[in-house]
Order: structure tokens, then sequence, then C-alpha cells
């Protein structure tokens, strides 16, 4: 699976768990305190639009505005369908992946930026579930590939500068996805 598929798959699943976000449920506390469910899925929705925003030369997000968790108001779910369809179009911009790229982390081809993009879609709608109580599994031919985009992308440095968090450790009984989301830095419900 080459990595425009996978960051397709990943944004259709991030734009599924926050359109399955009710109402109700915008307000509850996230797994990421001190945010809300709501200011959690405006945050991951943001940071789509700011790493493709990068890649195409469109001001699309600041990177402030996407990391300081500005939420969105009103339904998400049609927000979502449209950030996710755009980006999945916007990285597939002829020239995207071999460009190099201005980046917080210095120039990098978009070869390399897009598993930033990869890694907040995808860890995101786990966190979104997760704050919920409703767990996802990643499908299993997604875990190599995301495997090797976690190593990547949440290094000592991007842990420093305050990208990503340290990873954690998962319960023995812990399932591949959750295995995985250890590793990006995420505390696993026992």
């Amino acid at each position: 699976m080459d990595d425009l598929m996978l960051l397709t798959q990943a944004e259709n699943e991030l734009s599924r768990v926050v359109s399955g976000v009710t109402g109700d449920e915008m307000e509850v506390a996230s797994n990421c305190p001190p945010w809300t469910v709501r200011r959690l899925a405006s945050h991951a929705l943001k940071n789509q639009l700011f790493w493709a925003g990068l890649v195409t030369g469109h001001d699309l997000m600041p990177q402030d505005e996407a990391m300081s968790a500005v939420p969105y108001d009103g339904d998400l779910a049609p927000i979502a369908a449209d950030v996710t369809e755009r980006v999945v179009r916007l990285w597939h911009t002829e020239g995207v992946m071999t460009a190099s790229h201005d980046t917080p982390f210095g120039a990098l081809p978009g070869a390399v930026v897009v598993n930033f993009a990869l890694i907040d879609a995808a860890a995101h709608a786990w966190d979104v579930s997760s704050s919920l109580g409703r767990a996802i599994e990643f499908p299993p031919d997604w875990i190599p590939r995301m495997t090797g985009v976690v190593e990547l992308t949440c290094t000592e440095h991007t842990v420093e500068i305050g990208l990503v968090k340290p990873p954690t450790t998962p319960p023995g009984d812990a399932t591949d996805t959750q295995r995985l989301m250890a590793a990006a830095g995420r505390t696993i419900p026992t």
C-alpha cells in the first residue's frame, strides 16, 4: 500500500469517527486534557489542513491555530467530510511527494512530510474514539506501514519540541492498534 493510499484511508477513518460524534458527546472531556472532544476533533481536522497547505503552498491553516485546538462551531460531520476530501485531493497534487517543503523541522520532501499527516489522522481518529469509549482497530494491513510512520515521526526530537508525547507502555493484552498508539504516545485504557 503506498503512502497516499494509506493517507486516503486514514482520512476516511478520521472523517468517519468525527462524523459519528453526537452533539452531546462534543463537550465530553477527551483523552487529551483539558480539551473536549470538539476541540480534539477540531485540532485533528485543522492539523490535516496545516500539513496539506504546507506541501501545496496554500495558506489553509496557521500552525498556531491548528495546535491550539480552536474549536469549529456547529455540526462537525460536514466539516470533517469537506476537510478530509480536500486534504486527500491536495496531497495528490502533481509533484507534492517529491518536492522539498519548508516544515517546522526544516526542509523535507513530501514523501517524509506525509508521515506527519498520516500519524495525525490515524492517531486522532483513535483519540476521538477512545475518548468516547469506542475502541477502533485499524485494518491489519495498516499496522506494518503505520509502525514505520510512528518510528519516523515519534522521535526524541518531536517529543522535545512538543509535537508528540513520549511512548507509553501498553498492557500485556494490547491489540496491534493499541501497541501502535502506545508507541505514538497514547495512554491505553486497561
